[in-house]
Protein backbone atom coordinates (compact mmCIF):
# COMPACT_ATOMS: atom_id res chain seq x y z
CA UNK A 1 0.00 0.00 0.00
CA UNK A 2 1.32 3.37 -1.15
CA UNK A 3 1.02 5.93 1.54
CA UNK A 4 0.52 9.70 0.38
CA UNK A 5 3.48 11.74 0.56
CA UNK A 6 1.67 14.54 2.63
CA UNK A 7 0.57 12.08 5.18
CA UNK A 8 3.74 10.17 5.72
CA UNK A 9 6.16 13.34 5.76
CA UNK A 10 2.91 14.89 8.22
CA UNK A 11 4.02 12.04 10.39
CA UNK A 12 7.68 12.34 10.55
CA UNK A 13 7.32 15.90 11.57
CA UNK A 14 5.15 15.53 14.06
CA UNK A 15 7.23 12.90 15.65
CA UNK A 16 10.60 14.92 15.50
CA UNK A 17 8.73 17.92 17.29
CA UNK A 18 7.95 15.45 19.52
CA UNK A 19 11.35 14.24 20.16
CA UNK A 20 12.71 17.86 20.76
CA UNK A 21 13.12 18.79 24.24
CA UNK A 22 11.39 22.40 23.74
CA UNK A 23 8.96 23.97 22.38
CA UNK A 24 10.46 27.21 21.26
CA UNK A 25 9.68 27.67 17.63
CA UNK A 26 11.31 26.15 14.67
CA UNK A 27 12.59 26.93 10.96
CA UNK A 28 11.04 24.88 8.38
CA UNK A 29 14.42 24.72 6.84
CA UNK A 30 16.10 23.18 9.92
CA UNK A 31 13.43 20.65 9.80
CA UNK A 32 13.72 19.61 6.44
CA UNK A 33 17.37 19.57 6.70
CA UNK A 34 17.48 16.94 9.80
CA UNK A 35 14.35 14.92 7.80
CA UNK A 36 16.12 15.05 4.30
CA UNK A 37 12.25 16.29 2.85
CA UNK A 38 12.71 19.39 -0.07
CA UNK A 39 11.27 22.60 2.27
CA UNK A 40 9.08 23.67 -0.30
CA UNK A 41 7.18 20.50 0.03
CA UNK A 42 7.37 20.65 3.86
CA UNK A 43 5.86 24.47 4.09
CA UNK A 44 3.08 23.58 2.38
CA UNK A 45 2.19 20.61 4.60
CA UNK A 46 3.27 22.31 7.43
CA UNK A 47 0.59 25.25 6.40
CA UNK A 48 -2.33 22.18 5.85
CA UNK A 49 -1.42 21.16 9.54
CA UNK A 50 -1.62 24.97 10.77
CA UNK A 51 -4.94 25.18 8.98
CA UNK A 52 -6.27 22.34 11.26
CA UNK A 53 -4.76 23.76 14.44
CA UNK A 54 -1.91 20.77 14.67
CA UNK A 55 0.97 23.03 14.77
CA UNK A 56 1.44 27.06 15.13
CA UNK A 57 3.33 29.05 12.81
CA UNK A 58 5.25 32.67 13.16
CA UNK A 59 7.08 34.62 10.73
CA UNK A 60 9.96 35.92 10.54
CA UNK A 61 13.60 35.86 11.64
CA UNK A 62 12.88 34.34 15.20
CA UNK A 63 9.59 32.65 13.68
CA UNK A 64 9.19 28.71 12.58
CA UNK A 65 7.07 26.34 13.47
CA UNK A 66 5.97 24.67 16.88
CA UNK A 67 3.14 22.19 18.33
CA UNK A 68 -0.19 23.78 18.57
CA UNK A 69 -2.77 20.69 19.82
CA UNK A 70 -2.18 18.71 23.06
CA UNK A 71 -3.34 15.26 21.49
CA UNK A 72 -2.38 14.61 17.74
CA UNK A 73 -4.14 10.96 16.32
CA UNK A 74 -2.69 9.77 13.06
CA UNK A 75 -6.82 10.07 12.32
CA UNK A 76 -5.85 13.68 12.97
CA UNK A 77 -3.32 14.04 10.18
CA UNK A 78 -4.99 12.02 7.74
CA UNK A 79 -7.48 14.54 7.78
CA UNK A 80 -5.49 17.72 7.64
CA UNK A 81 -3.13 16.21 4.53
CA UNK A 82 -5.72 13.71 2.76
CA UNK A 83 -8.88 15.23 3.92
CA UNK A 84 -12.04 13.38 5.86
CA UNK A 85 -13.20 10.20 5.56
CA UNK A 86 -16.64 9.79 4.02
CA UNK A 87 -17.71 6.03 5.86
CA UNK A 88 -21.40 7.50 6.09
CA UNK A 89 -21.53 7.62 2.37
CA UNK A 90 -18.74 6.17 0.46
CA UNK A 91 -18.89 5.85 -3.12
CA UNK A 92 -19.48 1.87 -2.72
CA UNK A 93 -21.59 1.21 0.20
CA UNK A 94 -19.50 -1.90 0.85
CA UNK A 95 -16.85 0.21 1.68
CA UNK A 96 -18.57 1.53 4.27
CA UNK A 97 -17.90 -1.06 6.66
CA UNK A 98 -14.44 -0.96 6.33
CA UNK A 99 -13.51 2.57 6.13
CA UNK A 100 -14.95 2.88 9.31
CA UNK A 101 -12.86 0.79 10.84
CA UNK A 102 -9.67 2.30 8.92
CA UNK A 103 -10.96 5.56 11.14
CA UNK A 104 -11.60 3.93 14.09
CA UNK A 105 -8.34 2.37 14.24
CA UNK A 106 -6.89 5.94 13.43
CA UNK A 107 -8.07 7.56 15.77
CA UNK A 108 -6.82 5.40 18.59
CA UNK A 109 -3.01 5.71 17.62
CA UNK A 110 -1.98 8.70 19.82
CA UNK A 111 1.60 10.44 17.86
CA UNK A 112 1.72 13.05 20.17
CA UNK A 113 0.44 14.28 23.78
CA UNK A 114 1.54 17.66 25.49
CA UNK A 115 3.17 16.33 28.56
Amino acid sequence: MKINQDFAMAVEMIVFLKKRKNSDYLQASEIAKALDFSVGYLQKVIQMLSKQGIVECKRGRIGGVRMRARIVTLLDLWKATCGGLDYRRPALAVMRKPLRAFSDSMDKIVIYRKQ
